[in-house]
């Protein structure tokens, strides 16, 4: 029972649930779960994260429970990286989604054409 109270295995716990909770979001965007369901769409997304990181985070103690140490170290530099690696690619992604709606909003600049030296007036009469 002293083994689910070590560090390594609490860190192991707290991996699991943020990792699993962001591939349970991104696993609802990939089937388009909240896709026409308006306000209700951004809870959908959030429960399927929910329910992710829930199951993930009550068979992290049973892993934590069964395996060595060292495995479970191991498994913690994994999901320290897949988190790393998520948060690179969400923040990738905004990046993108941002720098493209700042092009949409900027005014229109029609190109400019090609300009005439004015002529001197012509003397009719």
């Amino acid at each position: 029972m002293s083994k689910l109270w070590k560090p390594a295995s609490l860190l192991f716990n707290f991996l699991s649930l943020a990792v699993f909770f962001v591939a349970g979001m991104y696993f609802a965007g990939a089937i388009n779960a909240g896709k026409d369901q308006g306000l209700a769409g951004g809870a959908i997304v959030l429960g399927w994260g929910v329910l992710f990181g829930a199951f993930a985070f009550v068979t992290s103690f049973f892993l934590t429970y069964h395996l060595l140490h060292r495995r479970i170290v191991r498994a913690n530099w994994v999901l320290f990286t897949l988190m790393v690696l998520g948060y690179g690619i969400t923040y990738y992604r905004f990046r993108e989604r941002d720098r493209l709606q700042e092009e949409r909003n900027r005014p229109y600049r029609a190109p400019d054409s090609p300009t005439t030296t004015p002529q001197s007036p012509v003397d009719l009469g």
